[in-house]
């Protein structure tokens, strides 16, 4: 095998495929990067056997087509430490040689043959949207997911697909974020739990604000994502997500629009203050002001003061300031709204048209 093509477009793909690469594994040849070369172009392909990236590049030079498996961390450091615009890798007998630049570089690979197959997921239940769309709605979610390997029912974000609007919805069991998007359109109606890996991996393929459709296939225990020269196939998370509908609180006793980022600010310069043990911040919702407060016995006390609208009887609510910060930095709007009752019952907050965020309180204090 031997091409020519631009380092810069490689260089980004095989970060794409490489990031599926596992760093331990009992099948050392999964820590390769599958690279195939014909007359269409060259195609990178990675799998941990859960997950599976395959990133197609056209606008190569293929002088000789074949196959050959590149060590993922050795070839991904080497391709960014090149600067010249342009490399070659040349291969026979599962050895490639990387020239660019004036420096050349030999890598020792394994047998092609010897690599997984690309899997392929039966046609089914799916739908099309924007790439840069979904891409919001995974910043929106995910950061919400549980990261504790005992939670696996909630270690993913759910894609609940129906009635033409898709939810993607995750919980760590203290907040849950849900995001909406509706079209027309679509075939069948899914639920799949996705791995928040799997969605990671995605969301660095697609580029900010991309247009480009994007088409989502759901099998029974695989989904794929496509669009451009990039797929993406996932094993789905096998557990049973929680009632998250029931979870969204239908009234409040009072409702607070805040402008988002003098709460963000306002609500990170309190929480320096947090006690250790108790990360905590008290929201008191007065007549025209909303009052942050928290303290530490060891560190000392703050009081933040700003402006807001309220409708109800105010009061005060306590909350995780990690919790709140972590959401408004995905938010895009000007103002959000606080609805909330006491501090027995979840309050929402509305961060978008179609971005609901939903966060259990602190009570007792």
């Amino acid at each position: 095998m031997k091409i020519l093509c631009d380092r810069t477009q490689l260089q980004e793909a095989f970060a794409i495929v490489s990031s599926v690469v596992p760093s331990k594994t009992t099948k050392p040849i999964l820590q390769n990067v599958l690279l195939t070369a014909n007359e269409n172009g060259i195609t990178l392909f990675a799998t941990d056997l859960e997950m599976a990236v395959k990133v197609q590049l056209e606008a190569v030079k293929v002088t000789k087509e074949g196959k050959v498996l590149l060590p993922a961390r050795e070839c991904a450091a080497l391709l960014r430490e090149l600067s010249d615009p342009t490399v070659t890798l040349d291969s026979t007998d599962m050895r490639c040689r990387i020239e660019s630049g004036g420096g050349s570089f030999v890598l020792l690979g394994e047998n092609p043959a010897d690599f997984p197959e690309e899997a392929k997921i039966k046609p089914g239940r799916g739908m099309k949207m924007p790439a840069g769309r979904l891409l919001q709605m995974i910043k929106e979610t995910a950061f919400a997911a549980a990261r504790e390997e005992t939670r696996y029912a909630i270690n993913g974000v759910m894609m609940d697909f129906g009635g033409s609007c898709l939810r993607m919805v995750a919980t760590d069991g203290r907040r849950l974020s849900i995001s909406y998007y509706n079209l027309d359109g679509g075939k069948g109606e899914f639920k799949a739990l996705v791995p928040v890996r799997a969605l990671a991996t995605l969301a660095r393929a697609i580029p900010d604000s991309s247009k480009e459709e994007l088409t989502i296939s759901v099998g029974d225990k695989q989904i794929e994502f496509a669009f451009g020269k990039a797929h993406l196939l996932s094993q789905q998370l096998e557990s049973r997500f929680p009632d998250y509908e029931g979870v969204v609180p239908k009234a409040a006793d009072t409702t607070v629009e805040i402008n988002r980022s003098m709460l963000e600010s306002s609500l990170r310069k309190a929480a320096i203050l947090c006690s250790d043990d108790l990360r905590m911040v008290r929201f008191e919702v007065q007549e025209s002001a909303l009052r942050l407060t928290a303290e530490s016995n060891s560190r000392g006390r703050a009081d933040v003061s700003m402006d807001i609208t309220k409708k109800g009887a105010g009061g005060s609510i306590n909350f995780n300031p990690d919790y709140i910060l972590e959401a408004l930095r995905v938010c895009n709007l000007d103002s959000v709204r606080l609805d909330m009752s006491d501090d027995s019952m979840p309050a929402k907050f509305t961060l978008g048209e179609s971005f609901t965020y939903i966060v259990m309180p602190i009570s007792g204090t």
